[in-house]
């Protein structure tokens, strides 16, 4: 016999563990506050509760893939000119990589406005949408190729250039580096 057998004695009999639930078996409450939950409480509610409360919530923020054709004639129905009130037509120029820049242009008053699609980062001249993919890809183990392929397949413009994309490279590995260090 082992020395804890010989302590509990013959006739002990070890208890048996109760099931306290488990991750399938929670319930969580029907009313959720999407931004005050954890992740791990998020992936335990049904989705169809979460897609309620993201569905209710206004914020409309980051990036998403759309057909540009699509939008520019929606939009295009509903801009006015501000100078004179008359219908204005909304076109788009392929910048530098992803990013566009859009203008709205009237020609009764020949009123020319533009705006880009993406923000540029702070540290220079380089868009913040170029820098995302570049260290996406990169984080998927993929390069250059990787994102000429992608933006192909996804039938997106063509990425920036090798130079720019070696560029942005540095400019992430300086960054990391920085972060690695702290």
């Amino acid at each position: 016999m082992s020395s804890k057998a010989q302590r509990r004695g013959s006739d002990y009999r070890r208890k048996r563990k109760h099931f306290h639930n488990n991750q399938y078996t929670r319930k969580i409450s029907d009313k959720l506050d999407v931004d005050c939950i954890s992740a791990s409480a998020k992936k335990l509610c049904k989705e169809s509760d979460l897609d309620k409360e993201v569905r209710n919530s206004n914020q409309s923020n980051g990036y998403r893939l759309i057909n540009i054709d699509i939008l520019l004639s929606e939009l295009s129905q509903y801009v006015t000119c501000p100078n004179c009130n008359t219908k204005a037509v909304l076109k788009e120029k392929i910048l530098y990589g992803l990013v566009s820049e859009f203008y709205v242009e009237c020609y009764s008053c020949s009123t020319l406005s533009t705006f880009k699609s993406s923000a540029v980062i702070a540290s220079g001249k380089d868009y913040e949408v170029n820098t995302r993919i570049t260290y996406a890809m990169r984080t998927l183990g993929q390069g250059f190729c990787g994102i000429k392929h992608f933006c192909t397949a996804m039938d997106l413009p063509p990425p920036v250039s090798q130079k720019a994309y070696e560029k942005i490279l540095r400019k992430i590995n300086l960054a990391s580096c920085e972060v690695a260090d702290d």
